[in-house]
């Protein structure tokens, strides 16, 4: 990785975007929100499918940091499929939270990563979020 977290510009972009959803994974695993936004452009989309969220990442922020610090807030991820070009990855795991009912759950979660310049440009989360509701953006 580069002092600005992206991968060096001396591999194949299929490598570089690989390097980068490695990382991606290993900050959701580690649960360190500070690597996982460092991964990011500065005016990066995230869209969460599941709570019906489109917002940029920056202002949201202190909301997923706050959300890698539950307790219960887990995702691993796997397998990591990278498009020839670098542009795309996809990533396929478990996400388990505290349900509505206050006990942990766990569902099913895929992560759509559109990738510029070597940071995260957009992504895109679908699994099924009506136990999670609570948590989420989603009044």
């Amino acid at each position: 990785m580069s002092s600005n977290g992206s991968p060096p510009e001396s591999q194949s972009a299929e490598t570089r975007a690989l390097v980068l959803a490695t990382a991606y994974a290993s900050a959701y695993e580690s649960k360190d929100a500070d690597a996982y936004l460092s991964l990011f452009s500065r005016d990066a989309d995230y869209f969460d499918f599941a709570v019906q969220v489109h917002a940029k990442v920056k202002s949201l922020k202190e909301e997923l940091r706050r959300s890698f610090q539950r307790e219960e807030f887990r995702l691993s991820i796997h397998s990591i499929f990278v498009s020839a070009d670098g542009s795309f990855a996809a990533l396929r795991g478990n996400y388990t939270d505290s349900a509505r009912t206050g006990f942990p759950v766990s569902v099913a979660i895929a992560s759509i990563l559109e990738i510029q310049r070597g940071q995260i440009h957009k992504e895109y989360l679908y699994y099924d979020g009506s136990l999670f509701k609570r948590h989420f953006h989603a009044a």
